[in-house]
């Protein structure tokens, strides 16, 4: 994304096409108010809020994202609200500098559920990540409208009724239903393995991002087994030693065990992937990443990214300024289905002897090398 000069504002597009996405002032005259709320800091969370600018920005409803690249790109959704929020970026929208939260950083959901129940202060929160919407959108004291992305299943997590409908007027999560089936049948297709390895935590929330149940149902059809391990995320930064020396020694017990590696989302820096895939490196195990191209990047061999960060915020952008324009949350779109893309990193390909077919070199859509 550059919102320097080179993404060119439509005026067609913004006022031409579609009454229900035209600029508009609060109902009062004002700006409408945005606050934010993420489970924790994550690369997808970050370049989801950036895609989301970038289409209020191609809409029309924010005016001046001069220098925005540099803090857009920076994987840091605090510094992205902060820039936002510092910055006369629109004449319709506020980004509310102290209405962005981090349920990991310690931020109360007491706190936020009472500030989302105070008239007259936030119009609508975009929320980030499975946890921050079971507890934004499942509480029944404030009725905030609330808009969910980057959770990995909002249906299963309770956060939605369905596919369909949301269940609850001022609530809407994006899906997409089958995007990690679609990865793990691509990833069975090519390395058909008998036994593969999960490292997750055991709760019902971590099932639910980590797609458990879809490897669970897989499983199933196809036959293999599944040798798994558990460990705690952490709850707090003065965790993370734990952490990782628990996921550290499960990589290192599963590696011998199985022929291939599922590496769920989960808490974990890419600066740390290649010392902890030691493992499996040492035992010729491809190691296939749930998240994405950064976790290929930094030392995972392949994965079918289903995160596609700046077109899921474009139609984000465009469901809420249908709810800004009048419209609630739960007769908006919820389903949008994001084109797979291969990646592959061809140096631990050869770090691990796996070769990859030719028929499937020509449909990568991006090689690490």
């Amino acid at each position: 994304m550059n919102f320097n000069g080179s993404i060119a504002f439509n005026i067609s597009r913004a006022t031409g096409e579609d009454d229900a996405l035209i600029p508009a002032a609060g109902e009062d005259g004002g700006k409408w108010r945005i606050g934010y709320c993420e489970s924790e800091e994550f690369i997808t969370y970050s370049k989801t809020l950036a895609g989301i600018v970038n289409g209020l920005y191609e809409r029309g409803w924010l005016t001046d994202l001069k220098g925005f690249d540099s803090v857009g790109n920076s994987n840091d959704a605090r510094n992205i609200w902060r820039w936002l929020a510092a910055r006369e970026v629109s004449p319709y929208i506020e980004f509310v500098d102290d209405a962005f939260y981090n349920l990991k950083k310690g931020d109360n959901n007491a706190d936020i559920i009472e500030r989302l129940n105070k008239p007259d202060d936030l119009d609508l929160m975009v929320v980030m990540g499975t946890e921050a919407g079971v507890v934004l959108g499942n509480d029944s004291r404030h009725d905030t409208d609330i808009f969910v992305f980057a959770a990995s299943n909002a249906v299963r997590a309770g956060i939605i009724d369905s596919v369909q409908d949301s269940g609850r007027d001022h609530v809407w999560a994006h899906m997409d239903p089958n995007r990690f089936e679609r990865q793990l049948n691509v990833f069975y297709d090519i390395v058909k393995f008998k036994k593969l390895g999960m490292v997750y935590e055991d709760s019902d929330i971590a099932r639910v991002y980590s797609a458990v149940n879809e490897v669970e149902a897989l499983a199933v059809e196809k036959g293999f087994e599944i040798v798994r391990y558990y460990v705690d995320e952490p709850r707090n930064p003065e965790d993370y030693q734990r952490y990782y020396r628990e996921v550290r020694e499960a990589y290192a017990k599963l590696a011998p065990r199985v022929d291939a590696m599922f590496v769920t989302i989960a808490s974990l820096e890419s600066a740390k992937l290649p010392e902890l895939f030691t493992p499996f490196y040492k035992n010729s195990v491809p190691v296939f990443s749930q998240l994405g191209n950064v976790e290929v990047e930094n030392g995972a061999l392949m994965t079918v990214s289903v995160m596609d960060e700046l077109n899921v915020g474009r139609f984000g952008a465009d469901t809420i300024i249908k709810c800004l324009r009048g419209a609630k949350p739960r007769e908006l779109t919820q389903a949008f289905q994001s084109a797979p893309r291969i990646a592959f990193n061809a140096k631990v390909a050869g770090k691990i002897g796996f070769k990859i077919p030719f028929e499937l070199i020509m449909v990568t859509d991006e090689v690490y090398r």
